[in-house]
Order: C-alpha cells, then structure tokens, then sequence
C-alpha cells in the first residue's frame, strides 16, 4: 500500500518530528488515523508477488543480482514486486514489509507482510530524524580521532538505513533457590599473638521476579550484539501497530517464531535474577554459588517492531569482518565496531613526536643562549 497526500496527492512520510504523516512535496501534515479514515481509494497495493520462486523470475533476476532496496544480496531470499505508482519491479528481501521504490521514490508497504501471523501488536515510532542523526553521530565519531575517511559523518549518514526490526517482547516470571558459601577472615590480637579466625557460612536465598516485555531481535539478519548495544527503548512510549509508522522507512517482519527466541528472554531474566539474588549476599571476602533452581514461568510474547538506524561497512583496510554502526531510532543511543585508520594514528603520533623534538630543541637553544 502507499498513502496519498489528500491535498496534492504526493507519498506521504512518517515525520518523526511530529509523529505523524507528513507530505515532502506540500508539507501537509496529516492524523495517522485521519489517513485510515480516508479509506482504501488513497491506497495502491504492492503485496500481489510477480515472482515466488526467484528461481523462476526471468525478468526480475536478470535484470537485478541483488535487492534493489540493498536489504539482501542472497538470491534465495528475494521476492519481486511491482510499484503501484510507476510499475517498476521492486526486488526485495521476503521478510521486508515495508521500502521504498528505487525509481520513483515512492514510499510503499506490502500489507501482506504486516497482516495475519505477521501483524504486530505494537510499535515503537522513529522520534531521530536524519538531521538530528547527522547531529549525533557528529558528536559520537569526534570521539574517535582516528576513524577512516569512509565513516566520516557526510558518508555515513547518506548510507544509513532507518529500519523498523522485528522483537518479541517477553512477559515471565522467574523464582527459585540459590545456595552459595561466604567467607569471612578477621585478624585480632590476643595477649602477644595475632590470631586470625576464618569464618565460613552456608547462604540460601530464594525469591521470585516478574519481567515485563523482554526484548529479544526476531531477525536471523540482525546483529544480535549491536541490537542489545542500542537498547533500552522507551515503553511508555510504546504504540498499538499502524502501518500508517512505515511509510518512508524499511521494516522487517519476524523470520523467527517465539517458541524458539523464548530461550534467549530466559537467559536475560536469569541473569537479572540471579544478579538479584547474590546483591542479598553482602559482607563476604569471598563469595561461591554452590547450587541453584531457577524455575521460568512464561506468561505472554508479544509482537513488535522496534526503531534502528543501520549499516553495515565493508572496511577493505580490516578484512574478514564487517563493521556495523547501530543507532537507537528512539533514543539516538549509537553503538558502533569503528575501525581504526592505522595511517591516520601513525601519522599523529609522528607529529606528536617531531613536535616534542622541536619544542626541546627550542628550550636547548633558549638554554644556551642565556648560558652564553
């Protein structure tokens, strides 16, 4: 589907500014719920698939080896579609529901990846636009002097993606016992000696813990590590899902169920409650977990997708690995591998040494020149 602006009938965009649809070409600004009671009549479908087995596209795949919206270069994965707006075929990831189309720029959402099972329930909106973006990633890189040229803010932020990524979203109970030895060690002085009493206790603690929406990434795709590194997202500000929040960003849906995520949130919660536990067990030199049973209780996971900026870096310089830079799209909270510019670096400390050389050059001249 693609929303239509009722003024000019430009595609409109999500403003994370306003958090409402927004018209690039008139600026008209318009109610998420206003859109839907427009009715279908403003809404073009782009979920009728051209091709299913990209095996079989002989159009689509020839004229493209990879996504055209750069979410996969695996063919196996891709499905083709058509632009509503202009007819070109869009090539894209089979769990992307929401892009943008490369030749007309229109802004579109394949409701067949947002409906039935892949519905989500809710939905945190982008609150960073790209300036504030620009704005941030300015103030994190000025923190690494000796980033490459190729991760300067001008080149990242044209590159970086705004995607909304799949989570399931935990509500458990964890409870249990954990039994651990404490010791103890004091020194006195009794008469001429130094007596020293060491002091051994058998500790139980037990309790239980309830966790409210655990995230854990539904996406094989994504960077399990940078996702946690950008969290926490902000619930409060947590929304029943409307397509109306995709337009003019991509969007995922789950590729994994929560049956088999649900041991990941068990491994977050019995962190936390363990942790929890052994804060109880103060005032020990040394402290040992001798034995735990930690039961789980899982109450409900919910579905929903999650605002991130993303991108990923083949640094040529550092082969073998990738480098993601991640961007909370609520938050602004960045996360990112930056690699280090060994010409850059070397540079500086060569500098720094000739100009420590130079200064004490300048001292020993002033030096001699008083003596003489």
């Amino acid at each position: 589907m693609e929303y239509k602006c009722s003024n000019c009938g430009g595609e409109l965009q999500f403003d994370p500014e306003s958090g409402k649809l927004k018209c690039p070409f008139c600026g008209r600004v318009q109610e998420l719920n206003e859109q839907e009671n427009a009715g279908q009549s403003q809404k073009g479908l782009v979920d009728h698939e051209v091709h299913e087995d990209t095996s079989a596209s002989q159009s689509g795949m020839k004229a493209f080896v990879k996504a055209t919206d750069g979410s996969t270069e695996s063919t196996e994965d891709l499905v083709v579609y058509e632009c509503p707006h202009c007819g070109a075929e869009i090539v894209t990831d089979k769990t992307t529901s929401a892009t943008t189309c490369l030749f007309c720029k229109t802004p579109l959402v394949i409701e067949k990846q947002t409906s039935g099972k892949f519905a989500p329930k809710y939905v945190v909106p982008f609150e960073i636009d790209k300036k504030r973006l620009g704005e941030l990633y300015e103030q994190y890189i000025a923190k690494k002097p000796f980033y490459p040229d190729e991760y300067a803010s001008e080149n990242v932020i044209d590159k970086i993606q705004g995607i909304y990524l799949p989570y399931w979203l935990y509500d458990l109970q964890m409870n249990g016992m954990m039994s651990a030895r404490g010791e103890h060690t004091i020194t006195t002085r009794r008469g001429k000696y130094m007596v020293t009493d060491h002091m051994v206790y058998q500790i139980e603690r037990g309790g239980s813990m309830d966790f409210w929406k655990i995230p854990v990434v539904a996406s094989s795709k994504a960077s399990e590590e940078a996702m946690n590194a950008i969290e926490p997202y902000n619930y409060d500000k947590l929304m029943p899902y409307n397509p109306g929040y995709l337009p003019g960003f991509l969007a995922q849906r789950y590729d994994q169920d929560s049956d088999t995520r649900a041991a990941r949130s068990e491994e977050r919660a019995r962190e936390s409650f363990e942790s929890a536990l052994t804060s109880t067990m103060g005032g020990y030199e040394g402290l040992h977990v001798t034995g735990s049973q930690i039961r789980r209780a899982l109450k409900s996971a919910d579905y929903a997708i999650l605002p991130a900026y993303l991108l990923y870096m083949d640094y040529k310089r550092d082969q073998g690995e990738d480098h993601v830079i991640a961007v909370n799209g609520q938050t602004g909270q960045i996360a990112g591998n930056i690699p280090v510019d060994k010409g850059k670096r070397n540079r500086y400390f060569i500098l720094c040494f000739l100009l420590s050389w130079l200064i004490l050059a300048v001292v020993m001249i002033g030096v001699f020149m008083m003596i003489d």
